[in-house]
């Protein structure tokens, strides 16, 4: 009968539906893995370079213990030794941008984005690139902190009016990649193709107010039983 045929399409259309939701519900738990796992993972660098910022003699023992064979490439200069640390560690950061934009639908922005991310990316390099000139790979690597002698500089970029350019041009590289890349795909997916810039938006400002800030870091270091050790 009619009744009966309608009843025989019945289990190929719920297997059907119940494939579709379970493969939405993997792609979510896949999202929310990828929000908590880029979350920790784009800490690890903030995290080196707070602890070499706050406890340096610190970490010229590490230097002349564990890392000793890193020292010796590092021709014995501790600065040069956090350098090549950051450089290594840079796997994680660029790893989680990599892995974001292959991972799922991405494509060019429409032409008003693409010139807002184009700018914000320029206007990133010409910040990095300011600070390494200003003050040298030296400065940047916190040989201020490990006992080289550093000159300090106020001219630019450290007369914009704001601290820390050099991370301020990080984020806002990271932001005019993902500006440049949010093309019609992006539809319904605006929040989980920010979560990269949030993040590093986040870990940049905790670097600047708090793992490499002297006054407030050596408050939530006391809170934890900790102390700040003297550069």
């Amino acid at each position: 009968s009619h009744h009966g045929s309608s009843g025989r399409r019945c289990p190929s259309f719920v297997l059907w539906t119940s494939q579709g939701a379970a493969s939405r519900g993997a792609g979510a738990a896949r999202s929310a893995m990828f929000v908590v796992a880029s979350f920790f993972l784009l800490s690890i660098e903030r995290f080196l370079y707070g602890y070499i910022y706050h406890f340096p003699e610190s970490f010229k023992q590490v230097c002349n213990g564990p890392l000793k064979s890193a020292l010796d490439f590092a021709e014995g200069k501790y600065w040069m030794v956090a350098k090549h640390l950051g450089v290594v560690i840079k796997v994680f950061q660029f790893g989680v941008i990599g892995y974001d934009l292959l991972s799922r639908p991405v494509g060019l922005a429409s032409v008003p984005l693409l010139s807002v991310g184009a700018l914000l990316v320029g206007a990133g390099q010409v910040l990095n690139a300011a600070v390494f000139n200003a003050i040298g790979a030296v400065g940047v690597y916190y040989g201020g902190q490990l006992g080289e002698k550093v000159p300090w500089c106020s001219g630019f970029p450290y007369n914009l009016g704001f601290g820390d350019p050099q991370y301020w041009g990080v984020v806002l590289f990271v932001w005019g990649l993902y500006v440049a890349l949010a093309g019609a795909s992006m539809d319904g997916q605006l929040l989980r193709h920010v979560v990269v810039p949030v993040w590093t938006t986040f870990w940049y400002v905790m670097s600047m107010k708090v793992l490499e800030d002297t006054k407030n870091g050596t408050a939530v270091l006391r809170s934890f039983g900790l102390k700040r050790a003297a550069a």
